[in-house]
């Protein structure tokens, strides 16, 4: 597979075992309207931690500690391929800390409440439970 993306995905989590998941917006080109875990292109020149840093700054006005967890490769729509590198985090962030940059809301989930949710396809793979 050749890898036209690279994507950083934050999987951060609250003191509550709660999920940040955003719900994306419906201009998405990739699965609009869904909700997953905050995420966005790795731009040039930037490696994929700097990468996971900023999203998380710019989708939800939050700063962690995150580590690399995993890499998810798939084929997406139309054939392009795409890496995600997975970063985990824990914070002490509540939900009124959270200011939405991007999407249509950004909350902490229980994975109860995923349930509830229109989940993005790969979910289970971001979140290492594959």
């Amino acid at each position: 597979m050749e890898v036209h993306h690279e994507v950083a995905v934050i999987v951060l989590t609250d003191r509550a075992g709660r999920v940040l998941m955003q719900h994306r917006g419906p201009d998405k080109r990739v699965e609009p309207e869904r909700w997953g875990p905050p995420c966005g292109l790795v731009e040039p020149g930037e490696d994929a931690l700097t990468a996971a840093h900023r999203e998380l700054l710019e989708e939800a006005g939050l700063t962690a500690a995150l580590k690399p967890c995993r890499v998810v490769e798939q084929v997406v729509a139309g054939g392009t391929g795409v890496r995600f590198h997975v970063f985990e985090g824990s914070t002490d962030a509540r939900q009124e800390d959270v200011v939405l940059g991007e999407g249509l809301a950004m909350e902490f989930l229980t994975r109860a409440e995923f349930g509830t949710r229109e989940l993005v396809s790969n979910i289970r793979a971001l979140l290492g439970q594959e």
